[in-house]
Order: structure tokens, then C-alpha cells, then sequence
């Protein structure tokens, strides 16, 4: 029986590490974490900042991100795309606000982490979430944070981050 192939995921495990593929999953930890489809990540690459950008696709080279991305009704906006190439610099930053009390935020990337595309059938793309705000619902995509994923959205150019604790707005550089 082959195995079929439909997505790509960028994977970061630590070098100290020794876990089976099965094991590293698309929420943070330490021994290793995967980027997928639709998620919105904080990137430092090549040492420039792309905070709060949606990942748009990956593929066996590289990855597509919108910096500039919001919803108008139930239709995404997006307003920019750039690639980057998998041997890049690439760090993740992660910001460490649980309940709204937020920590200081930390980096992770080549310098201890092996960073690379493999393909996968699971795991792969993350759906749009719900956001409801007064008798409004609106749409949104789930961020990248050391404590799980957070549920943010745009408003006038601005990333709020939502808790049941309230919503925060967000440093963008």
C-alpha cells in the first residue's frame, strides 16, 4: 500500500532531541513543534521581523506569509504575500501571554532547533475561528504561543489577541 502525500509542514526539532516524527505536533514544546497552513506565527527571519503573519502555504522549497491579512465578512482579505526560502535564518518568536498576564516573549530557531519541510496527510492546515463580539461574528485565525494556540484578529490594520479574559492589542515590529 503507498502512502499518499497532500501537504508539507515546516518542522523545527531540538538538537538535543530524540522523538519519533509521531510525536512532534503543531503546538509548542520544546523538543520540537511544527508550522502549518493558516496559522499565524511571529517570524524573525534573516533577521527581519514578521509579526502576527498568516501562513499562506508551504511547499518542498519554502513558504508564502501575509503580513497584511484581516477578514470583510466571511471573506479573507489578503493584501501581501512574500516567500521565503527554507534555508533562511528562521526563528519563531513566542509570545507568553496566558489569561491576560503576559510574559516575556522568547525566540527559537536554527541555533538549536533542525528546521525542515516533510510531508504529511494530517496536522496540516488549521481552520478560520469564530469570534463572537456583541451580536456580531466575525472571523479570525489562531496564533502561535507558548501556551497553545490563542485566537487573534485584525481591526483597522491592528492584531487583538482574545482571551476570556478580554483582548489585547499586540506589538506589530
Amino acid at each position: 500500500m503507498e502512502l499518499s502525500i497532500n501537504c508539507h509542514k515546516i518542522q523545527f526539532v531540538h538538537k538535543d532531541s530524540v522523538f519519533a516524527d509521531s510525536l512532534i505536533l503543531p503546538i509548542f514544546q520544546k523538543r520540537g513543534f511544527q508550522i502549518i497552513e493558516n496559522g499565524v506565527y511571529d517570524f524573525i527571519i534573516d533577521g527581519n521581523k514578521y509579526f502576527q503573519s498568516l501562513v499562506l502555504s508551504i511547499d518542498s522549497s519554502g513558504f508564502w506569509i501575509s503580513q497584511n491579512w484581516d477578514f470583510k465578512g466571511y471573506s479573507q482579505i489578503i493584501k501581501d504575500s512574500v516567500f521565503f526560502s527554507i534555508n533562511q535564518e528562521l526563528e519563531v518568536r513566542l509570545v507568553s501571554i496566558d489569561k491576560g498576564v503576559g510574559g516575556l516573549p522568547f525566540s527559537v530557531g536554527n541555533n538549536k532547533y533542525n528546521i525542515q519541510i516533510i510531508q504529511s496527510k494530517e496536522y496540516c492546515r488549521l481552520k478560520n475561528s469564530f469570534i463572537k463580539i456583541g451580536n456580531e461574528i466575525t472571523l479570525g485565525h489562531y496564533y502561535f504561543t507558548a501556551y497553545g494556540w490563542k485566537i487573534i484578529r485584525m481591526k483597522k490594520g491592528k492584531p487583538y489577541l482574545r482571551e476570556t479574559t478580554g483582548e489585547y492589542m499586540l506589538r506589530r515590529k
